[in-house]
């Protein structure tokens, strides 16, 4: 028997789940994409590490406002996409390592509250079942695509945070 099951892995997720683990808690947490959410791999954090690339160039553009002179002041955007890309892995890195450190199961899929039983909540992902004592729900965000007409059709000229953040070459 599980003492808590956390479905997302999100800040709110895998807080709770270290701090169960760290308590001495048996706690499984369900993800269907990756550690972190959609803050660390989507969103909040890919995003500060773009902006901060576009601050460093725009105060070397400027940089002679301050007595600083650069000449040729140029980017490379694969170099950009690439430093995000490895911070975001760091940080997904670290959840999953202090998951390990608190003992906590991470379980890969979408997960399904079947229901409550005598026994507890059960919850099937990737194909087997689990039950538990108590259940938190850390779900989060979801970019919303309203529904206006034509918009399917559009193709990919339509992007959310999650496709504009995956780019490899400038817009």
């Amino acid at each position: 028997m599980i003492d808590l099951a956390i479905i997302g892995a999100g800040p709110a997720g895998y807080v709770a789940a270290e701090r169960a683990g760290a308590k001495g808690l048996s706690v499984v947490l369900f993800e269907k994409r990756e550690l972190g959410g959609v803050c660390l791999n989507e969103g909040c954090i890919p995003t500060k590490t773009l902006l901060y690339s576009a601050k460093v160039y725009n105060y070397a553009l400027h940089g002679d406002k301050y007595g600083v002179n650069a000449e040729n002041v140029s980017y490379d955007f694969k170099k950009i996409v690439d430093r995000k890309n490895k911070v975001v892995r760091k940080l997904v890195g670290g959840v999953a390592g202090a998951m390990k450190a608190n003992k906590v199961s991470v379980v890969k899929g979408e997960a399904m509250i079947e229901g409550r039983t005598p026994e507890g909540i059960t919850i099937s992902c990737a194909g087997e079942k689990y039950v538990a004592k108590n259940l938190l729900i850390c779900t989060g965000s979801e970019a919303f695509v309203p529904p206006i007409p034509g918009l399917k059709e559009a193709g990919d000229v339509i992007v959310t945070n999650r496709e504009i953040l995956a780019l490899q070459e400038q817009p």
